[in-house]
């Protein structure tokens, strides 16, 4: 798959992501061609390719009707970072995962999820929570 900067990466996705994507779509198989897009919008009559900016607007439409501000695709891109090192995923995979070329940005995840672990230490500790 081509990304920002046209670098190719690999997608890597689960079993629950496998299941929407075969129900998606099987009932395609049987017309399709290989020059068919796999991801697109609209009608069948009025398809159109799913570009970035299509995504973005969708996105943000959405955001809107659940009352949601600031909902754009590259914050998907953060909450998945930092989610994936939340459970215990390694620098070095994510960093391969989101395509960077050096840990700078990777760090920056890594101590927002630091973050999060202190601060849900203080909220939980056992000892600091005691009612003596």
């Amino acid at each position: 798959m081509l990304g920002k900067g046209q670098k190719e990466r690999l997608v890597y996705f689960g079993k629950r992501t496998s299941k929407a994507l075969w129900k998606l779509l099987t009932p395609r198989l049987k017309d399709a061609k290989p020059e068919d897009l796999v991801f697109t919008v609209g009608s069948e009559e009025d398809s159109r390719p799913m570009t970035r900016d299509v995504l973005r607007r969708l996105l943000v439409h959405i955001g809107e009707r659940a009352g949601m501000a600031n909902v754009y695709p590259h914050r998907f891109r953060h909450t998945f970072a930092i989610t994936y090192l939340r459970n215990q995923g390694d620098l070095f995979t994510l960093q391969d995962l989101l395509g960077h070329s050096d840990m700078a940005m990777v760090k920056r995840y890594a101590r927002i999820a630091q973050t999060d672990c202190a601060t849900a230490h203080q909220k939980a500790s056992p000892v600091d929570n005691w009612r003596l």
